[in-house]
């Protein structure tokens, strides 16, 4: 599966990118596994280079991957960049791209300084699972409408095939073991949202503990 987006939408070139949050809000489940380096760390500095944010930050843990005591992480300068301040204490989910760190908002509780200790907890926890989840939505309107009951969706790959509905939400779970995976819905009925950024339902490769998470909308 290639990686969730989690508001890591850092443009690869000098221009400035239009980015937007992710879609669902990503859980530990999904951006642990989708990020090159998980640490701790407490912003030193920030600055402005181009088109993007400098935070200078001074890691105190590392959940993932490896990082120096002191590093430095970028955020593309657009609606998904970081919103870090000097001396608050943030869990980091980054990628390694062209040599160096660079990280995004995901717009939801992964990003709170007052719930890192939680995030922390629920990386934890993801050690002691043994099998992995593929979950959806299904709504009327993307990002955000309404959800659609009763539609279905398969779930096949190397542990099964999964045969799941919609619930009163529009959404939908299934456990499955680590593997690879399809996750399949009607394209005459829906298709997968312009919002559920850097995942392909079609290429799904999970590992115990980890997540994936869709989402579609209604034709």
């Amino acid at each position: 599966m290639r990686g969730i987006a989690l508001g890591l939408l850092i443009a690869s070139n000098a221009t400035a990118a239009f980015a937007m949050c992710p879609h669902p809000t990503p859980k530990a489940c999904s951006a642990f596994f989708e990020s090159d380096a998980v640490f701790v760390a407490t912003v030193v500095s920030t600055h402005r280079v181009d088109d993007y944010l400098r935070f200078g930050v001074r890691v105190s843990r590392v959940l993932r991957g490896k990082v120096d005591r002191s590093e430095v992480v970028y955020s593309g300068d657009d609606t998904a960049r970081l919103l870090w301040d000097v001396g608050r204490e943030y869990v980091v989910f980054a990628r390694l791209v062209n040599g160096r760190l660079e990280s995004g908002n995901d717009c939801g509780p992964l990003s709170d300084p007052a719930r890192v200790a939680e995030t922390i907890n629920e990386i934890e926890g993801l050690r002691h699972v043994t099998d992995a989840v593929v979950e959806g939505e299904v709504l009327a309107d993307q990002p955000e409408g309404a959800g659609v009951a009763g539609i279905g969706a398969d779930v096949v790959g190397s542990g099964g095939t999964y045969r799941v509905r919609s619930d009163a939400r529009g959404r939908f779970r299934v456990r499955v073991p680590a593997g690879r995976y399809e996750a399949i819905v009607d394209p005459r009925v829906a298709k997968q949202s312009d919002y559920n950024l850097g995942i392909d339902p079609r290429e799904l490769v999970l590992v115990p503990g980890q997540c994936a998470q869709l989402q579609f909308v209604t034709r």
